[in-house]
């Protein structure tokens, strides 16, 4: 990070207007949908190097097989655009004859039989070049060379196309559609690589003596004399400056710590440090937009070759984001990008999953798209500040007008849209501002715009239960059943017209979100088992980004609040699927970091997985003061009854798929044998 003098910093951070009124900042036009006379962006190539089966042949259904084809798409932008211009640095990436060119990759799971497929695309937008829609909506793998990794193959069975473009700056191009990425063009000036200045943060989280960080951009100067080095052990002490020795780079992209004796595993290192080479990050909303938009079109590309999409046009087209591509996702949509050139939406419908109330770290000079926000890591880089929520609201701390949907709204180009987030975005993310004001005043939802808590879950579920550096064992409480049953809401509200499942999220309304203490919270005193309650959350002040390092204004403070709990600890509000319905276990959203880790701060995004005692006598030798499952359950017929109960409930309220009921009854007679074999 460097000043962030740029246009978009210094018109949306400081000034923060919403993306349709910035007629008023210099360099940043408003959101329009004025035409030019040349194209906003053109796919010149989109070269294809693979086209092969996709899991090993099998046919699905009635649908058939389905083919993997990846390729590479160079796309020229015109910077003269409208639609461009509030890419930041845009105009010092221009070519000679007056374009901007940037690389992209292009991945995509079709069915072999045009007219088999169901008019549904799903754009994934890949996770730090990663492609986990899968995961989610099939059980299955990232990647899809044999029959077991496509799982159970809803999707393929569906007939529906899934899509993935390469959007994130600082990812490579991808090894044969393997991963996704970009090749970016950096900015200049004078005809040079740009200089300023980055700030990096590491943190080792382990016990070795030294410790080695990559940066992001280049260092422009291997004189140690121009950078400097802190440590802290807490994001709100003061950094300690380390001297010149305690350190050295092993090459323009990389350095090596001496770490002091004095600080444990868990301590925050700064780099501050002059930087060259900035890449134009922002181009990564317009290759979504524009890569889209053109395999929407069927259109050949500009050296006349057809689509690989060109037989399939699509009925409906709906992004899907999970974590750090939710976060990209909201920002796409705030910052206009869901227009699309020509007129229309490049998405219908929308689905961040996991992002909480915060966008992304992309669309400024010095960029580090891969950072977010949390309790104790990287707590101070950009990407979550106001707007939070969709509907578009007024900020009690500085006053500014604006909403993640104020854009959009003005261009009639907003998607239906599905916000799913875990427990932890709650502690970590600041979900709340996304149905609060920051002072304890509610935010209504947009019509277009439903929001579910995955109740009891933490960020992405853990396979089985580990503590690492937590206190606590990690959360496996499932999501992908809730995410697979509403993207097929999803598809059908915003093709169809369907309503979907009424919003699950707690509201301020009916107390459901409450301060983040344990008596407020209805939390179950756990000290007896060793169990401390949160003191921390990932509070959020209003910050300065025209500094280097950026500064919070503590007496600024937006009013964070988390979801109430029952008796046993686990979220009242939200979807409660089985595991957490009929439990075993308390689900929390929150883990503590244990002693030489910077003790008592949140765990990163792991939540907590608390076994109930077997039967009423271990509960009392151990003053649990939650149910023992022998007091619970009868039997394991008796347990897994209501397992069945709370799947067919859910999937008559539309949340999940009728198929997921034996799936969940399975995955029940599974947690009755893993907690039985723990006693």
């Amino acid at each position: 990070m460097h000043s962030l003098s740029n246009t978009y910093l210094g018109c949306v951070a400081a000034i923060g207007l919403s993306i349709a009124l910035l007629a008023g900042c210099a360099g940043v036009p408003p959101v329009t949908q004025a035409a030019t006379a040349a194209v906003p962006a053109q796919v010149e190539r989109l070269d294809i190097s693979v086209r092969k089966p996709a899991f090993g042949g099998a046919s699905f259904g009635d649908v058939g097989p389905y083919e993997f084809v990846a390729g590479v798409a160079t796309v020229r932008l015109d910077p003269r655009d409208p639609a461009n211009k509030r890419i930041v640095d845009l105009d010092r990436a221009v070519s000679a004859d007056g374009w901007v060119r940037y690389r992209t990759d292009v991945a995509l799971l079709r069915p072999v039989r045009a007219q088999q497929a169901s008019g549904a695309w799903i754009v994934e937008i890949a996770n730090r070049g990663n492609k986990l829609a899968l995961a989610r909506l099939n059980e299955g793998a990232t990647q899809f060379d044999t029959q077991a990794q496509a799982g159970h193959g809803w999707a393929m069975r569906q007939g529906h196309t899934l899509v993935w473009v390469g959007w994130q700056g600082d990812v490579e191009l991808g090894a044969q559609g393997r991963t996704v990425g970009t090749r970016f063009p950096v900015a200049t000036e004078q005809g040079q690589p740009m200089v300023g200045t980055s700030v990096e943060e590491f943190i080792f989280d382990d016990a070795q003596t030294m410790g080695k960080g990559v940066l992001v951009y280049p260092a422009a100067s291997l004189e140690r004399e121009r950078a400097s080095l802190s440590v802290r052990a807490r994001p709100s002490d003061a950094p300690q400056p380390l001297p010149a020795t305690a350190w050295r780079y092993l090459s323009p992209t990389e350095i090596e710590i001496q770490r002091p004796s004095t600080a444990d595993g868990g301590a925050i290192y700064q780099f501050i440090y002059p930087a060259t080479a900035p890449k134009v990050m922002g181009l990564g909303l317009s290759a979504m937009r524009d890569v889209v938009a053109f395999l929407k079109s069927g259109q050949a590309d500009g050296a006349g070759q057809p689509g690989p999409l060109a037989d399939l046009p699509p009925r409906v087209t709906v992004a899907l984001g999970i974590s750090q591509s939710g976060r990209f996702l909201r920002d796409f949509i705030w910052q206009g990008f869901n227009a699309q050139p020509g007129g229309g939406k490049v998405f219908d419908g929308a689905m961040p999953v996991i992002a909480g109330s915060r966008k992304s770290y992309v669309n400024v000079r010095w960029a580090q798209p891969g950072r977010y926000s949390r309790q104790h890591e990287d707590h101070y880089f950009y990407g979550d500040q106001f707007p939070f929520s969709y509907a578009v609201t007024r900020d009690p701390l500085t006053g500014r007008s604006d909403g993640i949907f104020a854009g959009c709204e003005a261009q009639g180009v907003c998607p239906r849209l599905m916000h799913l987030d875990s427990s932890l975005e709650f502690w970590q993310a600041r979900a709340a501002l996304v149905v609060s004001d920051g002072e304890g005043r509610a935010t209504p939802l947009p019509d277009q715009v439903r929001a579910y808590l995955m109740a009891g879950t933490q960020h992405g579920p853990a396979t089985t239960p580990v503590t690492g550096i937590c206190q606590q064992p990690s959360n496996t409480a499932e999501q992908a059943s809730l995410v697979r049953g509403l993207t097929a809401r999803l598809i059908e509200w915003s093709r169809d017209g369907v309503p979907p499942p009424a919003s699950r999220y707690p509201a301020l309304a009916d107390g459901g979100l409450v301060a983040a203490t344990r008596p407020a919270t209805g939390f179950p005193d756990l000290a007896p088992l060793g169990v401390r309650f949160p003191e921390v959350l990932n509070e959020l002040g209003v910050m300065d980004y025209g500094v280097v390092p950026p500064q919070e204004n503590s007496a600024r403070r937006y009013r964070v609040l988390v979801p109430r709990t029952d008796a046993d600890g686990q979220d009242i509000d939200g979807v409660r699927l089985p595991d957490v319905e009929v439990p075993l276990a308390t689900h929390t959203g929150w883990s503590l970091r244990k002693a030489g880790y910077t003790e008592g701060d949140l765990c990163s995004i792991n939540g907590t997985q608390l076994a109930f005692a077997p039967d009423a006598a271990a509960r009392k030798a151990a003053r649990d003061p939650r149910l023992s499952v022998a007091e619970r359950y009868a039997s394991r017929e008796a347990y897994l009854q209501q397992v069945r109960a709370s799947a067919q409930r859910l999937a008559d309220q539309g949340y999940l798929l009728a198929e997921d009921v034996p799936r969940w009854v399975a995955k029940g007679e599974a947690l009755w044998q893993r907690a039985s074999a723990a006693q």
